[in-house]
């Protein structure tokens, strides 16, 4: 296993899919639009006040906020697996994100406008069997509450209003059901240049995982997430989970994304870019102060003395999270990561996630006492992973959230049956954890005749020195196709990371792996004194060092990946469903896909390339 901290440092068949048939969206009322001006003033919480981007000293912090104070809630969850169309609705709304905050407006997915929750409600689907997931635009606002950059390319509908389009992270899909940035729709009936459909296929042929569903719509996507527009979704199957977990019931997921707030409850947000000559409103990364888990700030759970597994997501915009346990002898024992089950557990005293990152943890609590408390805590820089401490949120006691010991109470009236069930679930859970637990393949590739494909991550500047947009190749969103993979091949991609901060890589379609990294040269590359078509030990190499394993973060089967700063991250890709074959639905017609980098204010501002499978 390679060194994680020099990075840190260094910065089987066919199948019927769901039928969903098109129904026309009837827009049922009409909203009269508050005109801009009055709209920004509502938003920034107060006239004179402002959101400039960090690091700035000028920044208001959120008003002080107990942490541990409120209980983490549960998604409500709703059954994918039944065969019947599911419909959800964005909606806007207010929810109360701590015991001492008022009130905060938010959008949000749910069966109703009365049961639209932040995060949205938990789907949980079944392997081979076909979900239809119908999804409406119930957003009256004549733009987004969190103001919108119009320099940027964005869905810019004709008539206003708010433009969604929902992706589930992770899915093998359809494009048409993939919500592809520009298939984006409004609650007045627009549609964008690449819409097909509001009702959406998910075959979920691929292995057991946790995937998460949330908005896509192009140069919007940062202010439409942060805003609530995000949710979880289970693929479960008996054949994948092995034995041990069957009967777990202490599964637990946990939703962490960072915001910023005014006293009056509202999401502070900028309104000041870095450049505001070029972007206005623009910022290379949003940096909140306080962490909600589950849409709660800083949030207890009560555990008791045994193992849970918790389904951990990072949905922030641009924070990665190194967890951390307070209690030094607890370790993170890692069993999945993006794309389902590791080969055998992990053991971690930190576990770092990117943006859209997704972990499966155990965390054993058998050997504390009642009363004791377990704090968990966020260490990772903002940037990542050089960080400037003026984007750290305040250092309190448990910067996530609170674990507390309390004792299980069996009850004298429990029957024999549930007595039973939780002899055995409780076995279960106490249990050694396997050490095998699924199988993953060697990435093995010839670059004689697999397809070979590099990408540097450079960025553009003002006069000023100030960094305006993150690109790959020097080309962004718009700019003529270049991947046009074939279904069924085998692709090498080699990416170089050019820019002082780590991204989060996100491809579509498909899982992937890696094969490995080394760092570089950078100075020397970018003066073309060396190249990386030369083994590293050579003299005109532009390595420093030997191939290295993917660190902790990069095992497994992967839809997001961290590429490092001055590194070449080598991914394996195979244009087949996870597990080989064919997909259950033909990925080259329709809009196509995109990969791009996850932090979400790059991705919004051209660090996003459309992608087209063929035949």
């Amino acid at each position: 296993m390679a060194d994680v901290s020099k990075f840190q440092g260094v910065v089987a068949g066919r199948m019927l899919v769901a039928n969903c048939k098109n129904y026309t969206h009837l827009n049922e009322m009409q909203v009269s639009f508050f005109i801009s001006a009055l709209f920004l003033l509502l938003s920034s919480g107060r006239a004179d006040d402002h959101f400039i981007c960090q690091p700035d000293a000028t920044v208001e912090p959120s008003p002080s906020l107990t942490p541990f104070v409120d209980p983490l809630p549960i998604p409500a969850t709703i059954d994918a697996s039944s065969g019947r169309q599911i419909t959800i609705g964005a909606y806007k709304i207010t929810q109360v994100l701590h015991r001492d905050l008022p009130a905060t407006t938010l959008y949000a997915y749910g069966t109703s406008e009365a049961t639209a929750t932040y995060p949205g409600p938990t789907l949980v689907a079944k392997r081979n069997i076909p979900s239809c997931v119908r999804f409406e635009n119930h957003i009256y606002d004549s733009e987004t509450f969190l103001v919108t950059d119009k320099t940027l390319p964005w869905a810019n509908p004709a008539n206003g209003g708010v433009p969604i389009v929902p992706h589930l992270h992770g899915a093998e899909v359809e494009s048409a059901s993939d919500g592809h940035p520009d298939a984006w729709f409004t609650a007045s009936g627009e549609q964008g240049p690449k819409f097909v459909t509001q009702n959406y296929n998910y075959p979920n042929s691929q292995p057991s995982t946790l995937l998460w569903y949330h908005d896509h719509t192009v140069g919007i996507t940062r202010n439409n997430v942060l805003a609530g527009l995000t949710g979880l979704y289970f693929i479960r199957s008996i054949d994948d989970d092995p034995a041990y977990l069957r009967r777990w019931t202490n599964e637990i997921p946990l939703v962490i994304q960072d915001k910023r707030f005014w006293a009056n409850g509202s999401i502070s947000f900028p309104d000041v870019g870095v450049s505001p000559h070029i972007h206005p409103y623009w910022c290379q990364g949003y940096s909140g102060d306080v962490v909600l888990v589950n849409g709660k700030i800083w949030p207890y759970l009560a555990v008791h003395p045994e193992k849970y597994r918790f389904r951990i997501l990072n949905a922030a915009n641009a924070r990665f999270f190194t967890l951390t346990l307070s209690d030094a002898d607890l370790k993170w024992i890692q069993i999945g990561t993006d794309g389902g089950f590791l080969p055998s557990p992990i053991y971690l005293s930190e576990l770092t996630l990117a943006p859209a990152n997704r972990a499966d943890v155990i965390i054993d609590f058998s050997n504390l006492t009642v009363g004791s408390i377990v704090y968990m805590n966020n260490s990772a820089p903002i940037p990542f992973p050089v960080g400037d401490p003026r984007f750290s949120p305040p250092l309190v006691a448990g910067s996530v959230m609170a674990f507390k010991i309390v004792s299980r109470s069996r009850g004298s009236s429990r029957s024999r049956k549930d007595f039973e069930q939780w002899r055995d679930e409780t076995m279960a859970q106490n249990s050694n954890i396997p050490t095998n637990l699924t199988e993953v393949p060697k990435a093995t590739y010839d670059l004689a005749t697999d397809v070979y494909r590099s990408f540097v991550f450079n960025e553009e500047f003002d006069s000023a020195g100030n960094r305006i947009k993150s690109l790959i190749n020097s080309v962004g969103y718009s700019d003529p196709l270049t991947e046009t993979p074939k279904l069924g091949t085998v692709e090498i991609w080699d990416l170089i990371n050019l820019t002082p901060d780590a991204h989060p890589i996100h491809i579509h379609l498909i899982s992937f792996l890696v094969v490995h990294q080394q760092a570089l040269d950078q100075a020397a590359y970018t003066a073309n004194q060396c190249s990386l078509e030369v083994e590293f030990s050579q003299p005109s190499s532009c390595f420093t060092e030997a191939p290295q394993e993917g660190n902790a973060t990069q095992v497994g089967w992967k839809d997001t990946v961290i590429a490092y700063p001055s590194v070449v991250l080598r991914l394996w890709i195979r244009w087949t469903p996870r597990d080989g074959g064919s997909f259950p639905f033909d990925a080259t017609s329709g809009p196509g896909y995109v990969w791009h980098c996850h932090v979400l204010e790059h991705e919004d501002n051209e660090m996003m390339r459309p992608l087209v499978v063929g035949s």
